[in-house]
C-alpha cells in the first residue's frame, strides 16, 4: 500500500510528520485541490478535505464543487473522500456524487490550522495545564471571538450544487456551465452574535472577548467553560485547544462529527431549546467530568497517531 501525496504542508501540519512516518505515504509537492489533500495510488485514491462544511443556521446542504474536482481528478479511478467536516445530513448530496461515480465519502478529523497552536499551546501545555486550579475559574463561559457576521457565497446562476465562487476555485470558467462565474451575492451568517445575546442575558456570568492567541489561552483558563462559536462551519479550532488543554468546551446541538465522535466527549447544548439554560449548568455543575473527557479524546481518538491510525484502518478495507 503506497501513495503519492500533494497536499499543502502547512495546512497538514498536524498530520504530515506522522502521514510521511506512516510508511504509506510519499509526500510529492503542494495541493493540486485547494484545501484537499490529494494521494494516488495503484488500485485506489484516496482525498482528505479539509475545508469547513457549512453552518446549520443556513440550512442548506453543502455545495458540491471540491467532490465534482475530485471526480474529476479520480479519472474513473476508485477514491476515498476523507471529510473533514461530515454531516449526516448536510454533506449527504456530496456522498451522493461520490457514491455514483466510484467513491465513497468518510467522516475524517479537523484540527488546528492556527500557527500559534503549534507554537504557543503545544510547547507550553504542561506549564498552562499546572496554571489550572478550581479557585482560578471566575467566570461561568468564555466565548472568545468576534461577533461580526461571515458571508457565505450564494449558487452559481449555472449550478446551483456549487457556491458562484466555485468557478474561480476549481477551474471552471467556460464552458464548464455555460458561461464566466457572475458574482450572486452572500448570506450573512450572524450565529456569533445570536449565541452572544442569548447567553449575555441568561443567568450565566459570560467572560467575552476578542484576544490575541496567548490571551485568548490564558484567559480561557479563568472559565468553567469555553463555548465553541460556530463561523462558516460547526467546527472551530477552539475545540482542539479546550481539548488539549483539557477544558469543558461547549458546542451548539449539530449534526457534524469526526470519524471518532466526539458525541459522548464534548457537550452540546441546543440553545433554540426550553430549559437550555438548566441543561448548561448541569454541564457547569459536572464539568470536572467534562474536563476528563475532553483529555481523553484528545490523547486517545484526536492525536494525529489515533487519525493515522484510523485512516490506515480505512484503507486497509479496500487495497
Amino acid at each position: 500500500m503506497n501513495f503519492k501525496g500533494h497536499y499543502n504542508i502547512r495546512r497538514f501540519k498536524y498530520l504530515h510528520k506522522d502521514l510521511t512516518n506512516s510508511g504509506f505515504v510519499d509526500y510529492e509537492g503542494p495541493e493540486k485541490i485547494k484545501k484537499t489533500g490529494c494521494f494516488y495510488g495503484d488500485q485506489l485514491n484516496f482525498y482528505i478535505d479539509t475545508s469547513d462544511g457549512i453552518n446549520e443556521d443556513l440550512q442548506i446542504y453543502e455545495y458540491c464543487g471540491r467532490i465534482l474536482k475530485v471526480i474529476e481528478d479520480s479519472a474513473g479511478k476508485p477514491f476515498l473522500f476523507f471529510k473533514s467536516a461530515h454531516s449526516p445530513k448536510w454533506s449527504s448530496n456530496i456522498a451522493k456524487l461520490a457514491e455514483e461515480n466510484g467513491g465513497k465519502v468518510l467522516p475524517f478529523f479537523k484540527w488546528s490550522f492556527n500557527d500559534n497552536f503549534y507554537s504557543y499551546l503545544l510547547p507550553n501545555k504542561n506549564f498552562l495545564l499546572s496554571q489550572k486550579s478550581e479557585g482560578k475559574q471566575v467566570h461561568d463561559v468564555g466565548m472568545f471571538a468576534g461577533l461580526d457576521p461571515y458571508a457565505y457565497p450564494n449558487p452559481s446562476k449555472y449550478n446551483n450544487l456549487i457556491g458562484w465562487g466555485d468557478h474561480e476555485t476549481f477551474g471552471w470558467s467556460t464552458p464548464a456551465w455555460a458561461g464566466f462565474p457572475i458574482d450572486t451575492g452572500t448570506q450573512p451568517i450572524h450565529t456569533r452574535k445570536e449565541l452572544f445575546d442569548t447567553i449575555n442575558n441568561s443567568r450565566f456570568d459570560l467572560l467575552h472577548a476578542s484576544l490575541s492567541y496567548k490571551e485568548y489561552i490564558n484567559y480561557s483558563l479563568k472559565c468553567k467553560t469555553i463555548l465553541n462559536p460556530p463561523g462558516i462551519g460547526e467546527y472551530t479550532s477552539r475545540m482542539m485547544d479546550q481539548c488539549c488543554l483539557g477544558n469543558c468546551i461547549i458546542l451548539r446541538k449539530t449534526s457534524y462529527d469526526q470519524g471518532n465522535s466526539w458525541k459522548d466527549y464534548l457537550p452540546e447544548v441546543d440553545f433554540k431549546k426550553d430549559g437550555w439554560e438548566d441543561e448548561f449548568q448541569k454541564i457547569i455543575d459536572a464539568r470536572e467530568e467534562w474536563c476528563e473527557k475532553a483529555r481523553d479524546y484528545y490523547e486517545n481518538y484526536w492525536s494525529s497517531c489515533a487519525i493515522i491510525e484510523y485512516l490506515t484502518a480505512e484503507l486497509l478495507k479496500r487495497v
